[in-house]
């Protein structure tokens, strides 16, 4: 049963921890057996590769076994394996879908699906008689942040969300780059400040500091509209991530906010959600007091959290308009002009009800090749994506033949001289907005096409042409791209900065605050970090760049999907490039992958 464990460990299926983990189990078990190994193995991987569990028929197909009956019957009678029920004393849980899971991942499911249902229902554990009435905002207070537009059909989706996010504790919010995600916000924030007769306190949080940063700059922006059409809107002083707010505590167990300790916010709003993974998630819901809202912002299509689960996607399910119930239909219809002419066969409710979709793009209009791309990499048409990205009137989307040009040929037209920009500004504030006019993106980081060797590339390149020495780790303009939270210096994962000199000559490294100032930290302090002319797919998340060079690997590559072909694309605000093969993008378009998972199950049944 273990001969798959050496091609496992060869492709990374699997890990060394996964291994000591079934070893553990071994030794712990009453009853020892190779079904048991081979089942710890695959459940503690299936975390370290993005899944939540494992499902009893991968196990199955995976170790060659005789067959679910027998793999579930000697997972029960090892001593280590316990069915789906608290209090969990097991280090694995089965439940009754035959998902085999971490206990403290079961646990963490189910917790967080009850109370984003006690949200959505305006019940909570902790008093359920305290909670606030939610109202239906006015026609008058909708139509001054809301102005119907006589020339358009339909209804206004950032309308539509203002009043969901007003008549119940639990709001989604997903759409697309340009969809307005943020200001509807400032908007539903100041239909709920006048709704308010004592105010309310509102936190604005983020994954990473880089995506925190932009929420609060862009609902400035938004404030100064509002002013001119006679509202106001009143924001904190700052943005701040998850883990700061939190409490992150180096060392321990847990945050220092939890359900004994609730974060002290009427309304708490989360950007980029799709970044958040389940564990996290589970800890911020957890710490919400009895009476507070929770609004979830994001874009449901982009790649999942880097850790174990796909929260946001399980969230938003398969919500349509559609499914709303009908009293959310009526409220709706008697507030929202145009809402009614939608077809409602299926009037679902429950989760339903919290879920609104943006749906209008004002950054990628019917001529952008951008957004035709990934409207069709989202819905699996290969053919589309393909004829978009090799049509000559499409100049903001262009596909890069590897077989006709080399990828050290095209960071050299490109990557460099965006990088001799940055280093030659005159000052760290340009640098650090120059930084933001270019980046490389990948799908891998070690390869012939990783963010790895292109980093080092460009730095070669960099030495002869008299920028750097040999060697050199610090040098003015570096970029460098935090990879470890750190709240001695106020650093997070995913925050990104630029090394660059102060006043006295002394080599500093630079990060942009939320307020648009600039801040210093001595390379010394520094948590782990790397050089960051190329970044992951994965860590561009919550960020934006005018110009982006897509790197895709090999076509056959595992790591190809549509998520990934969607996110890095949307990254770009004016010019996406490809690199790399037709059927790479054609693999990509045509592959989805769905994270094991019972969270959306026990959301929507």
């Amino acid at each position: 049963m273990r001969e798959w464990i050496d091609a496992a460990l060869k492709d990374g299926a699997v890990n060394l921890t996964d291994i000591a983990f079934a070893d553990l189990s071994q030794t712990l078990a009453l009853q020892s057996s190779d079904t048991l190994w081979s089942a710890a193995v695959l459940a503690s991987a299936a975390v370290q590769n993005g899944d939540v569990c494992v499902e009893l028929e991968s196990i199955v197909k995976t170790t060659n076994s005789a067959g679910s009956d027998k793999v579930r019957d000697d997972l029960l009678r090892s001593g280590v394996v316990q069915r789906a029920e608290s209090p969990v004393t097991l280090p694995l849980v089965l439940d009754d879908s035959d998902r085999l899971y971490l206990a403290r991942y079961w646990q963490a499911e189910r917790e967080l699906a009850e109370m984003l249902l006690q949200l959505l229902n305006n019940t909570s554990s902790k008093d359920k008689q305290s909670d606030p009435q939610n109202t239906t905002p006015t026609i008058e207070l909708l139509d001054q942040l809301f102005p119907q537009d006589p020339n358009t059909t339909g209804p206004d989706w950032q309308r539509v969300a203002a009043v969901v996010a007003a008549r119940q504790r639990l709001c989604v919010i997903t759409g697309g780059p340009g969809t307005g995600k943020t200001r509807t916000v400032a908007r539903l924030l100041a239909v709920l400040q006048e709704q308010s007769s004592q105010g309310i306190r509102v936190a604005l949080l983020a994954p990473t500091g880089k995506a925190a940063a932009r929420l609060l700059e862009s609902l400035r922006g938004e404030v100064s509209q509002l002013e001119q059409q006679g509202m106001s809107l009143e924001l904190p002083d700052a943005a701040s991530t998850l883990h700061r707010a939190l409490g992150y505590q180096p060392g321990r167990i847990g945050f220092k906010h939890n359900a004994g300790f609730p974060l002290p916010f009427d309304l708490v709003l989360v950007d980029e959600a799709s970044m958040v993974d389940l564990s996290l998630m589970h800890s911020l819901v957890s710490a919400l007091d009895s009476n507070t809202r929770l609004i979830l912002l994001g874009d449901r299509d982009q790649l999942a959290s880097v850790e174990a689960g796909n929260v946001l996607g399980d969230i938003v399910g398969d919500a349509t308009p559609a499914r709303y119930s009908t009293e959310q239909r009526k409220v709706l219809s008697n507030t929202c002009a145009g809402f009614e002419a939608i077809d409602s066969d299926d009037k679902t409710g429950g989760m339903a009800d919290a879920i609104v979709e943006l749906q209008h793009s004002y950054r990628f209009d019917a001529k952008s090749g951008i957004g035709q791309f990934a409207a069709a990499v989202n819905a699996g048409d290969a053919e589309s994506a393909i004829v978009i990205g090799e049509d000559s009137n499409f100049p903001d989307l262009l596909f890069i033949n590897p077989d006709q040009t080399s990828l050290n040929h095209q960071l050299l037209e490109q990557t460099v001289p965006a990088a001799l920009n940055v280093i030659v500004s005159e000052s760290i504030e340009a640098a650090l907005k120059t930084s933001l006019d270019y980046r490389v993106l990948c799908a891998l980081y070690k390869g012939p096409r990783g963010v790895e060797q292109i980093n080092r590339f460009i730095e070669s390149r960099l030495v002869r042409l008299g920028h750097m020495q040999p060697n050199q780790l610090w040098y003015q303009g570096r970029p460098i791209l935090i990879t470890r939270n750190d709240p001695g210096t106020g650093l997070y994962n995913g925050d990104t900065g630029l090394i660059w000199p102060d006043v006295n000559g002394h080599l500093m490294a630079w990060f942009a605050d939320v307020d648009n100032t600039v801040r210093a930290v001595s390379p010394g302090r520094l948590p782990t970090h790397q050089t960051c002319y190329a970044m992951t797919v994965h860590k561009t998340q919550g960020s934006e760049f005018t110009h982006v060079l897509l790197v895709l690997p090999d076509q056959q590559h595992t790591l190809l999907s549509r998520d990934l072909l969607y996110t890095g694309i949307t990254r770009a605000k004016r010019v996406g490039e490809i690199y790399g093969s037709v059927e790479a993008v054609k693999v990509g378009c045509e592959t989805k992958r769905v994270r094991a998972s019972g969270l959306r199950g026990r959301l929507w049944g």
